[in-house]
Order: C-alpha cells, then sequence, then structure tokens
C-alpha cells in the first residue's frame, strides 16, 4: 500500500506536508514551514529558505519562539523543487511573508 503525501497551501504555495515527525523532511535546500495545529486548524509561525531543511527543522535558534506560540503541536511542511534556486526560494519567502504578514517567528 503506497502511502499518501499531505499538501498544504501557504501564501498560495504548495508546501509538502505538515508531518508531526522528520522523517519525510528532505535533507536538501529549499523552504521550510513551522505549523502548529491545535486539532481543528494549522497555524503558521515560522517560513524561511534553508541549505538543509531536515537540519533547519531539528536544530533552528527559533525554536523557543515555536514553542511559546504554537497552539497545540508542532508540525513540519516544506518546499522543494529541482528546478528552483537560492534566488528563486528566497523570492518565494518574501511572498509569502509579504501575504501574511502575522507570522510570529518568521
Amino acid at each position: 500500500m503506497s502511502q499518501l503525501r499531505l499538501h498544504q497551501d501557504i501564501g498560495g504555495y504548495q508546501f509538502e506536508g505538515p508531518y508531526l515527525g522528520l522523517q519525510r523532511i528532505p535533507k536538501s535546500q529549499g523552504i521550510y514551514a513551522i505549523v502548529s495545529h491545535d486539532g481543528k486548524q494549522y497555524y503558521l509561525l515560522d517560513v524561511d529558505y534553508t541549505k538543509n531543511i531536515r537540519n533547519a527543522c531539528q536544530v533552528n535558534s527559533k525554536k523557543e519562539c515555536w514553542e511559546h506560540f504554537k497552539q497545540g503541536s508542532i508540525h513540519f511542511a516544506f518546499l522543494q523543487e529541482d528546478e528552483l534556486d537560492e534566488q528563486a526560494y528566497k523570492t518565494i519567502v518574501l511572498d509569502i511573508r509579504k501575504k501574511i504578514k502575522n507570522i510570529p517567528c518568521g
């Protein structure tokens, strides 16, 4: 049986996830999104570009901020596409931050 991939629209971009654990989070460059889930809704806590998505989700100077603002449990989502380069990812992050004004840790 194949596993289904979850998708979440964040600022008009299709992120994979959100996942409760890091098993499906790649170790490649891309954008991570930290979201919390209270059983009813998802809340965006942080979004940023990184060279290693999984590592940025595991070891991050903003973890205390995530814990402070979370509502329920923390989940991880990511945007990773082979045809995008660092500048394209950074442009997407800026676009998301412009569209979603109240990202507490972003």
